[in-house]
């Protein structure tokens, strides 16, 4: 408590700051970015509120994949490459990260980035696509995105599979103070403008990775479209309105097969806590923990992962 009064003080300071922070990466390209519209890869649809950026490979029975808040179709690269093999894997850069943006010219944040919104954009496009079902994996906020749907349309998901996904009503801010200053209105934006430098998205990947190696390259990735303007609004703003009691409260309408994958040394969402959780509250889910990975388990193991998502996924 005493480090968020102590950035409560700080507030005139920081917003005498905020113009001094990093620069928005607007006209910069990921290279992984590139290489999707080089290969034809790059696809957009309207769905809801949002005009959804989305990856598609591969064929066979559908997958729709979700990364977590933060991140982008770049973050499930290796895992929809090896799903891709015998499955249709579809990537969307959820509401709020990479390039996904509002439909609208004005949009209004705290009404777009909830959990609502997001759910209205998931069946929109589905059905934009033409696709009856599809199993659902997600990460982090992307997990319980892709939980919140499993349980309000059972009829359109075969599977669900959580990546250390949030989803439970359990403390989601890892212990961060980052996340607990995403809850104070006005600190949050200050704090958020000035903390999304390189060096903090490399610590960020230190915090969320244990055994894949941590590249300039990689941060860059990750880095270019977090700042884009929409992005960092999303972050402190679906902080505030995410509410995962919702999605705990309504688990006996998930019908879907589950499957819960957890990164051991998960040091955001811890896998002692989650973990246990999902035992006692849906004791039919096949569980799995992997050793000598982080919150970003898909990434740190994604051939362990990969092969476990298969075999329950099925031919």
């Amino acid at each position: 408590m005493k480090h968020v009064l102590a950035a409560l003080a700080a507030v005139p300071l920081l917003y005498a700051c905020s113009s001094f922070g990093p620069a928005q990466a607007r006209d910069e390209t990921p290279n992984y970015l590139a290489k999707m519209r080089a290969d034809h890869l790059d696809q957009y649809v309207d769905a809801g509120d949002f005009r959804l950026h989305y990856l598609k490979i591969g064929q066979g029975d559908p997958v729709i994949l979700l990364p977590g808040g933060g991140a982008w179709i770049y973050d499930m690269r290796e895992l929809a490459e090896r799903l891709a093999r015998s499955h249709t894997v579809y990537v969307i850069d959820p509401p709020g990260d990479g390039y996904t943006t509002a439909i609208s010219p004005h949009p209004d944040y705290r009404r777009l980035y909830t959990l609502g919104a997001v759910n209205t954009a998931l069946l929109g496009f589905m059905d934009r696509l033409g696709l009856t079902k599809a199993a659902f994996a997600g990460n982090s906020w992307g997990g319980g995105y892709a939980l919140y749907f499993a349980e309000t349309h059972p009829d359109r998901v075969t599977k669900y599979i959580s990546l250390d996904g949030t989803g439970l009503d359990l403390d989601d801010t890892g212990g961060s103070l980052a996340w607990k200053i995403a809850k104070i209105p006005v600190l949050d934006e200050v704090f958020f403008e000035l903390g999304a430098g390189r060096s903090d998205v490399k610590n960020y990947l230190k915090d969320t990775l244990i055994h894949a190696p941590i590249t300039d390259d990689m941060v860059s990735e990750y880095y270019i479209p977090y700042r884009l303007q929409a992005n960092l609004i999303s972050q402190w703003t679906f902080e505030r309105s995410l509410d995962w009691r919702v999605t705990e409260r309504l688990l006996p309408e998930l019908k879907a097969p589950a499957l819960i994958i957890w990164g051991r040394q998960d040091r955001t969402l811890p896998a002692q806590l989650y973990v246990r959780r999902w035992k006692a509250l849906k004791p039919d889910a096949r569980v799995l923990e992997i050793d000598q990975a982080g919150h970003l388990v898909h990434v740190d193991q994604p051939d362990q992962v990969a092969r476990a998502m298969l075999d329950f996924l099925g031919p």
